[in-house]
């Protein structure tokens, strides 16, 4: 099969798949999205390596950083941004800490400071949680699925949240590859999410992301 044909193949994956908001979740479908959803909750520990691409529409810029990500199914989320600028986030299910490991020390950062991160890092915890009900009860839901391919539209039901967050999607096969979030002022945010690797715990992780593990570590100490 030639590169050309299987570029064309993907291109129409794509394409299949960007209109997710016109396809409503349904008793027919919701078996299919439980099923690609499971695939994200085998591993009770997922790091990686992460990009994300803010774009401010009025400013006509856009502004990337990159980094590692660790997802604790049930501790939440560790952010180790390390370009433009070094910091680190835990955000749990209400409170976001902010790791200084030169100085050995944390802070308490209110989610109120960046409710489209913290609302965002929620989200992707409860799907690597395995909680389909929170979802259900927080959003609209959409799905679509192309071969081993699908893509989840959320869109919030609250108005408060949606004034936030406009929408979330999700896009992945056997792993999380990419989610967008619009913001209230119709501003996107993409995270390509890469090399993942999978671990029992955070003493388990291994390899390039003993550092993560690490920070996550001091984070959940007392």
């Amino acid at each position: 099969m030639s590169r050309v044909f299987l570029a064309c193949l993907l291109l129409l994956a794509c394409s299949a798949l960007a209109d997710v908001f016109g396809r409503p979740l349904t008793a027919e479908t919701k078996p299919a999205l439980l099923q690609s959803l499971t695939v994200l909750t085998a591993s009770p520990l997922t790091v990686g390596e992460f990009k994300q691409v803010r774009t401010i529409k009025k400013l006509n810029r856009e502004f990337v950083s990159t980094g590692f990500f660790a997802i604790d199914r049930q501790s939440g989320i560790v952010w180790d941004t390390h370009k433009p600028f070094a910091s680190v986030f835990w955000v749990g299910d209400d409170a976001m800490v902010q790791l200084d490991p030169a100085r050995n020390t944390k802070k308490t950062v209110s989610v109120k400071e960046n409710p489209v991160f913290a609302e965002f890092s929620k989200t992707i915890q409860s799907v690597f949680s395995g909680n389909y009900g929170e979802l259900e009860r927080n959003f609209k839901i959409y799905f679509e699925k192309k071969g081993d391919a699908f893509s989840v539209g959320l869109v919030p039901k609250e108005n408060a949240v949606a004034r936030v967050i406009a929408s979330i999607v999700l896009e992945g096969t056997k792993e999380l590859d990419k989610v967008k979030i619009t913001d209230g002022d119709g501003n996107p945010v993409v995270y390509e999410f890469s090399a993942h690797g999978h671990f029992q715990n955070l003493e388990s992780v291994d390899g390039a992301y003993r550092d993560i593990a690490q920070k996550f570590s001091k984070l959940k100490a007392k």
